[in-house]
């Protein structure tokens, strides 16, 4: 008797959770839900204050027809909500005063454990994280400079548009024996990490 074997094949389904910048339609806070296209004051009424803000400008040339232009502003603001440790951060980006994006971040941080700033390295922070994923992770840094600049960027079209960014410069102080850590933000995001001098006793 001929005995014939069947190989059935092996389905693997992995579950994972939400990736960093996973887009999410609604936010839900303890006010109510905000979803994309409501105002900033809906948002500040349903979840109050952010933990975190920033804010820049951009500038955008729109083509009406072959002999016009028009030239738009547009403020961008991004604001992160901190749930605390067993949550995901959620970083709301608006518009001129309206929600256009909601996404999830790293996971939170307790607001009555402030994280030990001597515990900041690149092996810690990385390239791409956002200021408040650094706050979650470093806590407050030693000194803060910020400072705008503005560049031209060419468009597809043919035409040129003027993009303004703000750039902070964290310093980190990690005590006499070792070196500062100086990270620098473009537009709230994480662009460079470098050393400086020896830091100084924090006592």
């Amino acid at each position: 008797m001929k005995t014939v074997f069947f190989l059935l094949p092996l389905l693997v389904f992995l579950a994972t959770g939400p990736s960093e910048e996973a887009e999410s339609a609604t936010i839900d806070c303890p006010g109510g839900i905000v979803s994309s296209g409501d105002s900033r004051v809906d948002l500040l009424v349903k979840c109050g204050e952010p933990d975190a803000k920033e804010s820049h400008d951009e500038e955008i040339i729109d083509r009406l027809d072959d002999g016009t232009r028009r030239k738009l502003f547009v403020t961008v603001e991004e604001w992160t909500y901190n749930f605390g440790p067993a949550q995901f951060m959620r970083i709301v980006t608006l518009k001129n005063g309206k929600v256009a994006s909601i996404r999830a971040g790293n996971y939170g941080y307790g607001k009555e454990t402030k994280p030990n700033p001597r515990e900041c390295s690149e092996q810690i922070v990385s390239i791409g994280d956002s200021k408040s994923d650094v706050l979650a992770k470093c806590g407050d840094p030693a000194w803060k400079d910020t400072r705008q600049e503005e560049f031209k960027e060419r468009l597809d079209s043919g035409l040129v548009r003027n993009v303004f960014v703000t750039v902070d410069e964290w310093t980190y102080n990690l005590g006499p024996n070792r070196f500062v850590r100086i990270l620098t933000f473009r537009n709230g995001k994480l662009v460079d990490i470098k050393p400086g001098g020896y830091g100084t006793s924090t006592k």
